[in-house]
């Protein structure tokens, strides 16, 4: 019993550790207020074109277990805020297009459609942004307000707490 609380407060620690050093990453970061691209069906993106929304940008990989996890919950919370002036970027970054494109048929397969969720690969022809390189192993979300500055940044899984902070700017 004392050996498994052991290991389990180990396990805690290291997965702190992991977390500080991936938000002292992003704290050294570019704003990430640039971004442009081509979305899925090949709509132009761009985030001057979103203000007067809310945005929540959202990094993601395949080869994340967390990312794949946030995915269906991203979806959730965007269901409770059907018609609100509120949309999700997905960005994928993986390095190999088809690992994406393997994502994307089974989306397209399972999920409808919504036009206030946006996909990019940030690998295409054309991508840009200013976030610079991203961890493969933790999603990167980035919460912009209406006017489109940066309101929130978060490496890993968003906290229950913090969905009250999308919630107001999205409300209000």
């Amino acid at each position: 019993m004392a050996m498994t609380l052991q290991r389990s407060w180990r396990r805690r620690r290291r997965t702190g550790a992991i977390a500080l050093a991936l938000c002292l990453w992003l704290g050294h970061q570019a704003s990430a207020t640039a971004l442009t691209g081509r979305s899925d069906d090949g709509a132009a993106v761009d985030l001057p074109s979103l203000r007067g929304q809310v945005v929540m940008l959202f990094f993601w990989s395949t080869a994340c277990p967390v990312c794949l996890d946030k995915l269906p919950e991203l979806r959730r919370n965007l269901a409770g805020w059907t018609g609100q002036p509120f949309v999700v970027v997905a960005v994928n970054h993986d390095a190999e297009r088809a690992d994406y494109d393997r994502h994307a048929r089974l989306r397209q397969q399972f999920l409808p459609p919504n036009p206030q969720w946006i996909d990019l690969w940030r690998g295409a022809p054309g991508h840009r942004d200013d976030l610079g390189p991203l961890p493969t192993q933790a999603p990167v979300t980035v919460l912009l307000d209406r006017q489109g500055r940066v309101r929130l940044r978060v490496v890993g899984r968003i906290a229950p707490y913090l969905w009250d902070e999308v919630a107001a700017l999205v409300l209000n």
